[in-house]
């Protein structure tokens, strides 16, 4: 039996209803906000696993960063290695780009008590306000590290920022 490794998923789309994230941001004109996704048999709103310690991770090492970490009944448990970070708004202060670099440092953190050899794949998405085309675009990603690096790497700023893509 051949064992498959996962793909990885590196995708923008256009968001129809883009309503919640205008709503939340209309209130916070700066920084990283979690936001709560439905999830689990019960439907119920939460947050994924890693949320609490990113959103800490940030508050020390990226200060100037401003972050807000809503108050959930649940927080989505998984058990095994990878980092399940929470679906984020980003307020006009915070491009993408500089995001992808917190994560990025954020997991470079996190990997230096991982046993040799032992990687993670990491998932996140995180929506945004694309000024020029006026709508509000979300970026899906899930991968290891490197590729996570690769994606930054080959993020071009200006072609993301003009494109019309949806």
């Amino acid at each position: 039996m051949a064992i498959e490794e996962p793909e990885d998923v590196c995708e923008f789309s256009s968001v129809d209803d883009e309503s919640a994230f205008r709503s939340v941001i209309s209130n916070q004109s700066s920084g990283i906000v979690m936001v709560p996704e439905i999830s689990g048999h019960k439907k119920q709103l939460s947050l994924k696993a890693d949320a609490g310690d990113f959103a800490k991770w940030i508050r020390v090492n990226q200060p100037e960063c401003k972050v807000e970490l809503p108050k959930v009944e649940s927080l989505l448990v998984l058990r095994n290695s990878d980092c399940w970070l929470p679906l984020v708004y980003l307020a006009t202060d915070v491009a993408l780009p500089v995001y992808l670099n917190i994560v990025s440092t954020y997991i470079y953190d996190k990997m230096k008590g991982a046993l040799v050899g032992e990687t993670v794949r990491i998932h996140l998405s995180a929506m945004y306000e694309d000024k020029k085309a006026g709508i509000v675009k979300k970026f899906v990603f899930t991968g290891d590290r490197e590729a996570l690096e690769s994606a930054i790497r080959k993020f071009d700023v200006n072609e993301f920022m003009n494109d019309g893509r949806s």
